[in-house]
């Protein structure tokens, strides 16, 4: 009974997105989603804000990083540790989607592996 309650609650809110157009190219995004796993009966909820810039020859560039709020409880370390921080470039290019990403852990200053690739749909 409880996971239907829960999983109700969750289909009213799901994923909510909302974007604000800051001028000059700049926008801000952000995502919250809220999940919960009815086998392992956890749930969980992320915020995830980006910045975009529409940079000159249709080049989109974002940064932005996942926050956990809530993993089974309220996750007090999202706020007391630094967050990674995603970097993204991409430009479509003949219904093909050419792109670059990178990460930066501030907390261990290390960065992950460098990434690019293109993506296609068909």
């Amino acid at each position: 009974m409880k996971a239907i309650i829960v999983a109700a609650a969750l289909a009213a809110v799901g994923t909510q997105a909302a974007a604000i157009e800051l001028g000059a190219g700049l926008s801000l995004n952000t995502t919250a989603t809220a999940e919960y796993n009815i086998d392992a009966e956890n749930m969980t909820a992320t915020v995830e804000p980006t910045i975009g810039y529409a940079a000159p020859m249709e080049i989109a560039l974002s940064v932005g990083t996942e926050l956990s709020i809530y993993d089974g409880e309220f996750v007090e370390a999202t706020f007391e540790t630094l967050p990674t921080v995603d970097f993204r470039a991409e430009r479509d290019m003949f219904n093909a989607t050419v792109y670059g990403e990178v990460s930066y852990d501030l907390d261990a200053e290390a960065r992950t592996d460098a990434v690019v690739g293109v993506s296609f749909s068909f």
